[in-house]
């Protein structure tokens, strides 16, 4: 029985990693190991999935890692087996994926805002031919942990009690946010007693509005060393890119398309790269063409060199216009609010004891 080879993208983040196939992309808690002894791990799974281990491998890495850094994990996969790990820039590999989507124009820009749970990094990239560095990219240290951080301190400083239970809530109710104009987070209070407290959207943006707003100040300066022009779009990536605060303070301030990559994005810029390199054999039918029978072979025309180049531009000329269709640039301006009405409630809590 022949088995089909397969390819496999990886993007290893602070929160999880994304692993993507031809069937899709899946995400799994990060384990607490190195970087070359979970994607071992995960390549084994997916080998004793598929039966076979994946032809082609690629995987995402921060664009500020150093060469060493990277070498000194190439080392690692080496000897962990793995020596045919290719390395794809984070931001490279969202913008790769979004390209496969949309057909960006030649020429045309995007900027990736990769907004993490540790930090968030901002890069502008030119397509020509393919996406090359335009500017100077940074990387601001703040990110979604520490967003969850002041998320429960602004609740605790309200109700005046802490507990783990409450901080897990209060990141919960973060994430909700982005739905719901308003949450409430039951807790227990010093007296026992089980109560609950209100969180709204507009508190909400109120408390992280310096953190978005510093990190948009960076994307205008990474945008101005680019040049002249500012990107055509932005793309948003990471969770905490979710915000809706994020997208619109964007978008006021930049005055350009803003649009959410989906879920996956890297790790599947970072499949395509992969599957690129080895693309997979297409199975084309067989047709039979008949023979030609005598009276018509003696009736052909002759090729003449005339014929031929006639022959030639008609066949050029066809296929200029068909892929000038094709390549007609498809232009996308999302704006999605998420508001629907009603209020988000998490789980209720029993107080200690019943």
């Amino acid at each position: 029985m022949t088995r089909m080879s397969y390819q496999v993208g990886l993007d290893l983040g602070s929160a999880g990693t994304t692993v993507a196939t031809a069937s899709g992309v899946t995400t799994n808690g990060r384990r607490q190991q190195a970087a070359a002894r979970e994607i071992a791990q995960v390549l084994d799974e997916l080998a004793q999935r598929h039966g076979e281990s994946p032809s082609r491998v690629a995987m995402t890495h921060p664009l500020c890692w150093p060469h060493e850094h990277l070498e000194q994990l190439r080392q690692d996969l080496i000897n962990a087996g793995r020596a045919d790990v290719l390395f794809v820039p984070a931001p490279h590999a969202a913008a790769i994926a979004f390209d496969a989507d949309v057909q960006m124009p030649e020429h045309s820009t995007v900027a990736v805002f990769d907004f993490g749970a540790t930090g968030c990094d901002i890069t502008v990239l030119r397509k020509q031919g393919v996406l090359l560095l335009a500017g100077q990219p940074e990387r601001v240290e703040v990110g979604g942990f520490y967003i969850d951080e002041l998320v429960a301190e602004h609740v605790i400083a309200k109700i005046g009690t802490h507990s783990r239970e409450l901080v897990r809530s209060c990141v919960e109710a973060k994430e909700l946010l982005g739905s719901y104009p308003e949450v409430r987070i039951p807790y227990v209070a010093t007296s026992g007693e089980v109560r609950e407290v209100r969180l709204s959207r507009l508190e909400f943006e109120a408390v992280v509005r310096p953190l978005i707003e510093s990190v948009v100040d960076a994307l205008e300066r990474v945008a101005g060393s680019a040049g002249l022009c500012l990107p055509d779009v932005v793309l948003l990536v990471g969770g905490s890119s979710r915000i809706p605060l994020v997208a619109r303070e964007i978008a006021e301030r930049l005055q350009i398309p803003v649009m959410r990559a989906p879920d996956g994005a890297a790790a599947t810029g970072a499949y395509l790269e992969a599957k690129q390199l080895e693309p997979e054999p297409s199975e084309e039918p067989t047709v039979e063409v008949p023979v030609p029978r005598e009276e018509e072979s003696k009736r052909r025309i002759p090729t003449t060199p005339f014929i031929a180049a006639g022959l030639l531009a008609l066949v050029l000329g066809g296929g200029w216009v068909a892929h000038d269709a094709m390549n007609q640039p498809r232009t996308e301006n999302t704006s999605v609010r998420l508001a629907p009405p009603g209020v988000a409630e998490l789980p209720r809590i029993s107080a200690p004891g019943r």
